[in-house]
């Protein structure tokens, strides 16, 4: 289609070109019509000018044959000039109507009608002859007279019977050529008709191609907009005006596609930022949650901590002193009541410190890791464990590994997640834990798979508190600890059920380079390694800074043991006079205490006395104060956590005492 063709027109030029086609049609109607009415017109006229001159043409010929009869009947006729002349005028007359029929156009039966009027006229004056021949004196024969008469009369017949076969010929003549104006008229009619009709049909395409395509064009892509489909455009219709308003209903679907792609992916936005906002608002409500277990801990910290290490230390002790009694006498009383109160306190020490660490999310330092030294040390701490349960613990072959973690913290994981399977496998004869390692170039896996029940709720099996194992079996921290860290690995664990029994943990490490500063060393020290002894030596007097009373005197006693008078104090002002007062050889102080903290000790100290600097030792619960948390760990060589276990109190003591 060239791009003439291609032009939108315009509808009103349409319009025009419609309004211009039938008005053409009407006029060619009309001036067909007016023609056949003056075509019949022309032909009546001539048919009645026709009639009325073979009537006339009848009427003279009447009228000279009545003349000659009156010229030929009259009495002097034969005598007078006068009527000779009137006969003769009158003959010629005749003679000229009769020679004026004779050139007419005249169908062969009235041709030979005329002849016989004019035969008959001949007839009329050969009588007529007779009779002007005749002597003057002798008057007209009559025998003549009445035979022009009679010819007269024959004439006059013929005449009127010429004249009513050509009237009726003529109206037989007229009637045809009405019929065929009429058949004319009525085809000129249909013709016209048939023409209005096409220019109709034409206009009725015009107006379905031009108007009413575009417009159902127009109505099919509203429905689609209003179905929501905006990628089909309507299409161009040639028609100028239906062309501007689809270009103008192209452009607002394109606006809205655009605005409609805009508000998705605002949409998508809000619903990401609302999935953001709820994490927020989770770990929101989870810090809160875990502020106030911090705050709570923190003060009971103090409160549990003192008297655990008490028992703790005194446990300690008393295992010592029955280590020292002769083995018959001692060691039933050691395996049967002082070991399960060192294990039991150490086992309370080791949840307060859970719920410490899980209460606050401080910097870890995360290094490489060895996995195979970190998974043997657990097979070593736990088989025994297993095989005892008559459970199988299979660690698989490790590869040489090492992940991004904390020596401390990935122990307690791996430690966690085999203790929970020892407990879920419990009263199962043969079960067994495999454990195996999956490793990549960037990340490494490590499967956990049992053949326990399974989880009755994996997605709350992170969830802090939440615990399936019986009341005093359990605290529900365990795996949301595990979490917690593997988070601030970098990592992740997720947890699901095993076909058709079973469960199955998997961690997710950052891998990092094997070096010799990944390997893990551990140092187990045996039940029977007896607890540090040490000889007095000159001015070994330590100051002892602690307001519990029951404190004081275990550290009396486990000081004892290294042969050092301690001085007793319950307050940092009491702890100035002290040193202003005297020689010591080293300090112990608590952190927390009525007053001043032992941190205003340890300054005055850093003033006044520092040479005793570097032998302070802060014996302290964690707290879980910001500040203290903060110093403790840039000071950790001056630091010792309640409950402390007696030897590793006395070995930092010892270090202080014999240290420069």
């Amino acid at each position: 289609m060239s791009d003439a063709s291609r032009r939108s027109r315009s509808l009103r030029e349409l319009i025009a070109r419609g309004s211009a086609l039938l008005t053409i049609a009407g006029l060619a109607l009309g001036l067909g019509l007016a023609g056949i009415g003056l075509v019949r017109q022309q032909q009546l006229g001539e048919a009645g000018r026709a009639r009325l001159e073979e009537q006339r043409i009848a009427n003279e010929i009447t009228r000279g044959v009545m003349r000659q009869l009156a010229a030929i009947t009259a009495p002097d006729a034969a005598r007078s000039e006068r009527w000779r002349a009137e006969y003769e005028a009158a003959g010629r007359t005749v003679y000229e109507g009769l020679r004026g029929y004779l050139f007419r156009a005249l169908p062969a039966e009235e041709r030979l009608r005329i002849d016989r009027v004019k035969e008959e006229h001949l007839r009329m004056e050969v009588s007529a002859s007779r009779i002007f021949l005749r002597d003057a004196q002798s008057g007209v024969e009559p025998l003549a007279a009445d035979e022009a008469l009679e010819h007269a009369l024959s004439l006059v017949t013929q005449l009127e019977a010429f004249v009513r076969t050509r009237e009726t010929e003529l109206r037989m003549i007229v009637d045809a050529q009405s019929r065929a104006l009429t058949q004319v008229a009525v085809g000129g009619v249909v013709l016209l008709l048939t023409v209005v009709l096409g220019q109709f049909a034409a206009a009725r395409s015009l107006v379905r191609r031009h108007v009413l395509t575009p417009l159902e064009a127009l109505r099919r892509a509203t429905e689609r907009v209003g179905a929501g489909d905006l990628s089909q455009p309507v299409p161009p219709s040639g028609v100028a005006e239906f062309d501007a308003v689809g270009a103008s209903f192209n452009r607002m679907a394109t606006a809205l596609q655009e605005a409609r792609t805009t508000l998705e992916a605002r949409n998508a936005e809000l619903s990401q930022a609302l999935v953001r906002v709820r994490a927020a608002q989770d770990e929101l409500v989870e810090s809160e949650k875990l502020g106030a277990l911090g705050r709570m801990t923190a003060g009971l910290a103090h409160e549990i901590n003192n008297p655990l290490a008490s028992v703790l230390g005194y446990g300690e002790l008393l295992t010592a002193r029955l280590a020292e009694l002769p083995p018959s006498v001692g060691a039933p009383l050691r395996d049967e009541f002082a070991e399960p109160i060192v294990r039991e306190a150490r086992r309370m020490r080791l949840l307060v410190r859970s719920l410490l660490q899980f209460s606050r999310r401080g910097e870890t330092q995360l290094g490489p890791v060895s996995l195979p030294d970190a998974l043997q040390i657990v097979s070593e701490l736990r088989g025994f464990a297993f095989a005892n349960a008559g459970l199988v613990l299979m660690i698989a072959p490790v590869p040489p590994v090492a992940v991004r973690a904390e020596r401390q913290h990935l122990q307690s994981v791996l430690l966690n997640l085999v203790n929970n399977a020892l407990d879920a496998m419990k009263g199962r004869a043969g079960g067994t834990l495999r454990v195996h390692v999956e490793a990549t170039d960037q990340a490494v896996e490590v499967l956990f798979d049992d053949d326990g029940p399974g989880l009755s709720e994996p997605a709350r099996i992170f969830e802090a508190f939440y615990t399936t194992k019986g009341v005093g079996e359990g605290t529900g921290l365990g795996l949301a600890l595990v979490q917690r860290f593997m988070e601030s690995f970098g990592g992740s664990i997720t947890a699901e059920n095993r076909s058709p029994h079973g469960a199955r943990f998997r961690l997710r490490f950052v891998r990092e380079p094997l070096t010799d500063a990944a390997s893990i060393t551990v140092d187990t020290p045996s039940r029977a390694t007896p607890l540090p002894l040490r000889a007095a030596g000159p001015n070994d007097r330590i100051l002892v800074v602690e307001d519990e009373s029951h404190l004081q005197t275990l550290h009396r006693r486990l000081l004892a043991r290294l042969g050092v008078t301690p001085v007793m104090v319950s307050s940092v002002a009491a702890a100035r006079d002290a040193l202003e007062a005297g020689a010591f050889r080293a300090v112990i102080s608590d952190v927390k205490m009525p007053g001043e903290s032992g941190f205003a000790l340890h300054a005055w100290v850093l003033a006044h006395r520092p040479e005793l600097a570097t032998r302070f030792l802060f014996v302290t619960g964690q707290v879980g104060d910001e500040f203290e948390d903060q110093w403790l760990q840039e000071h950790g060589e001056l630091v010792l956590q309640k409950p402390f276990e007696a030897r590793e109190y006395l070995t930092r003591v010892a270090r202080l005492l014999d240290g420069p």
